[in-house]
């Protein structure tokens, strides 16, 4: 089996900085050690950095952390994708589809169950798993 594309969710990275043990972690380990090609954008990277009071991390600690992960990081796309402006609940979510998209990846992986999991059944260009599912179709 070929690797697969995933591209990432700020809130995957942050569950996987938190929790060492969960399934957030396991993927980004995935992305590490070579199994799957994680792809995130620079605002998913300053998404996470924004964060890094919650994670409890010094910035630049957790950015050399992302780093190591070895994610193929991305610009930020020029133009938001109109079809999905008009699905997600938060505008802020449409990067987020339209750099998957740009991406061409087969999975999106995120935790946002309210904004982004809700319109996987609205969206074919890939799936939108949570990692849990990801890590299911590996096996």
């Amino acid at each position: 089996m070929s690797k697969a594309f995933v591209f990432f969710n700020a809130s995957v990275i942050i569950a996987g900085t938190l929790s060492p043990n969960g399934g957030s972690a396991k993927l980004l380990s995935c992305v590490k050690r070579g199994k799957i090609h994680g792809i995130i954008s620079e605002v998913i990277l300053n998404e996470v950095l924004k964060h890094s009071d919650k994670i409890k991390k010094d910035e630049e600690i957790l950015t050399n952390e992302i780093f190591k992960v070895n994610f193929k990081i991305i610009k930020p796309p020029n133009k938001l994708n109109l079809k999905f402006e008009k699905m997600v609940v938060d505008p802020g979510d449409v990067h987020v589809l339209t750099s998957a998209l740009e991406s061409k990846v087969k999975y999106l992986v995120t935790l946002d169950t309210k904004h982004i999991l809700s319109l996987s059944d609205k969206i074919k260009d890939f799936e939108i798993v949570t990692p849990g599912q990801l890590i299911k179709k590996f096996k």
